[in-house]
């Protein structure tokens, strides 16, 4: 069969039928074509810049984590994606329901990661942003009748190199230091941070971190070196001539005791002054502060793209400053979820190709489970006031409380119609201080809830009107002559019907009390 394209529905291009055009099927700018490209057979060097720089490895990275700030940004991007909870759903084919072997699909595989630390896994998923990339061997199990996934570890990265050829990644073993050993299908999966061509390793944020965390450090050394020699006064010991040298001595050794104690007894005659100390050299202290400040701020922004979430700004800063930085990180966040995502949805493929080939994957969804109950919660309230009654196991598992968490309140005096309800008059489900009607007068709350309805739906129509005319009014006095022009043609036929409607019901609803009370009076 000859190899080529459709153009349209009558067209058919075929690779061979003129020169040149065998050209579409292959690849002409590659690393062995290129001619700027010098690396080495095998593995593809690491084009990290600062590392490729400073000729260190990946592993340098590691120490960049032990600076309290950093440490304190990082954990704060990661929260915002470790807060969330995971669910899956059954995969399905466009425009139709999941089969049944999705279903199952989905109900394995989310057993199977259930005996996992799926907490820990996605905190490790979270590590490509800093380090470029993660990754994960899968272990396997055969078991009643299924291939079951039982454990997903996160490897060192150092362990790992990307082929200079294809950017497949291949593990560097002892047999294979130099150009490594392809990896099995099934076995690996990696999770990385804006991979490109040029580099498959990732986007490394930590290596953009080191030289602030370098001067950081520099800054700290001086800065500590600084106040130990400037921040304690220094103090100068006068003696009366003809002091022998033995008590010399001993005034500068009751001087350096006074540095930590304060308190000295020196011979009459002799004197002590204060050189420098406190505040004396306080704008070159102010130098190494806002040199840490700086350096954390930078920090800060690399990592999650802002800098008002991390630390209060010497400003002040404006409200709409900071939701403005607080929706940069948002999108950090957005971003990382976005990567767990994709990561454990190729676990899925890689399951669903090994347990059931042709049945589509199992997809993974974010959700809050605040959210959840709180959904739950509005539907059960809104239930509960048409009068469904709920049992006690329900609440139990429904928002997983235990028995002695709650108590049903039985209605043991019914409420009065039209009186509020205390709490010990409401019924299983009456709120404190709600109303309840008997049953004429719900019906009158019913029909005026709807004449309300169509009322308003006839004013919306004039208030169309109105606005419009204002809208192509040049000014306020032909707004006004174009409004009075327009008074007559408003429609208030169905708000007379509304109101005469409620008014007759309102009359029927009172003669009807009048008979009722007149009934039992007798």
């Amino acid at each position: 069969m000859s190899q080529g394209i459709w153009i349209n529905e009558d067209t058919f291009m075929d690779f061979s039928e003129s020169a040149g055009k065998h050209d579409l099927v292959g690849e002409i700018a590659s690393r062995q074509t290129a001619w700027d490209y010098s690396g080495m057979v095998g593995l593809l060097p690491d084009p990290d810049p600062i590392l490729a720089k400073r000729g260190d490895s990946a592993e340098i990275l590691d120490s960049l984590t032990a600076d309290s700030h950093l440490c304190s940004v990082i954990q704060t991007r990661k929260l915002g994606s470790l807060k969330r909870e995971i669910k899956w759903e059954a995969g399905s084919d466009k425009d139709s329901d999941p089969s049944a072997q999705a279903k199952k699909l989905r109900d394995d595989l989310a057993a199977d990661l259930k005996e996992l630390d799926i907490y820990t896994l996605v905190a490790q998923i979270l590590d490509a942003p800093l380090y470029g990339y993660v990754p994960f061997e899968l272990s396997w199990k055969p078991q009643n009748g299924r291939v079951r996934l039982s454990n997903i570890e996160a490897k060192p990265h150092r362990w790992f190199g990307f082929d200079e050829e294809t950017n497949a990644p291949k593990f560097i073993s002892q047999s294979a230091p130099w150009d490594g050993e392809e990896l099995p299908f099934g076995k690996f999966v990696f999770a990385r941070h804006f991979p490109s061509y040029d580099n498959p390793y990732g986007l490394r944020l930590l290596s953009r971190c080191f030289w602030p965390v370098t001067f950081k450090r520099g800054g700290l050394k001086f800065w500590v070196t600084f106040a130990e020699k400037f921040g304690i006064p220094f103090l100068l010991g006068r003696y009366p001539k003809g002091t022998s040298s033995k008590e010399q001595g001993e005034m500068l050794s009751k001087l350096t005791a006074m540095v930590q104690s304060a308190v000295a007894v020196l011979p009459e005659g002799s004197a002590v002054e204060k050189l420098g100390g406190g505040s004396d050299s306080k704008g070159t202290s102010d130098l190494f502060d806002r040199l840490v400040s700086a350096m954390d701020k930078e920090l800060s922004k690399v990592i999650m793209g802002q800098t008002l979430t991390a630390e209060t700004s010497d400003k002040g800063g404006a409200y709409a400053q900071s939701k403005t930085h607080e929706n940069v990180l948002a999108d950090y966040q957005d971003s990382d979820q976005h990567l767990v995502k994709s990561v454990l949805e190729r676990i899925a493929k890689i399951y669903a190709q090994i347990n059931a080939p042709g049945v589509p994957a199992p997809v993974m969804d974010w959700f809050e489970e605040e959210d959840a109950k709180k959904e739950f919660a509005d539907r059960d309230k809104t239930l509960s006031a048409t009068g469904v009654k709920f049992t006690a196991s329900y609440y139990q598992r429904q928002y997983n409380l235990q028995k002695d968490d709650f108590t049903i309140v039985a209605a043991n005096n019914p409420p009065q119609p039209g009186k509020p309800t205390d709490s010990g008059q409401a019924g299983q489900f009456a709120e404190p201080g709600a109303v309840v009607f008997d049953a004429a007068q719900q019906a009158l709350e019913n029909m005026a809830d709807t004449g309300i309805t169509q009322a308003s739906a006839s004013l919306v129509k004039n208030e169309d009107l109105i606005l419009q005319t204002v809208q192509e009014s040049a000014s306020y006095e032909e707004a006004m002559t174009k409004l009075l022009e327009l008074y007559p043609r408003l429609s208030v036929d169905s708000l007379n019907t509304a109101l005469e409607e409620a008014l007759l019901a309102g009359e029927m609803f009172g003669v009807s009390q009048v008979k009722v009370k007149g009934g039992n009076n007798a």
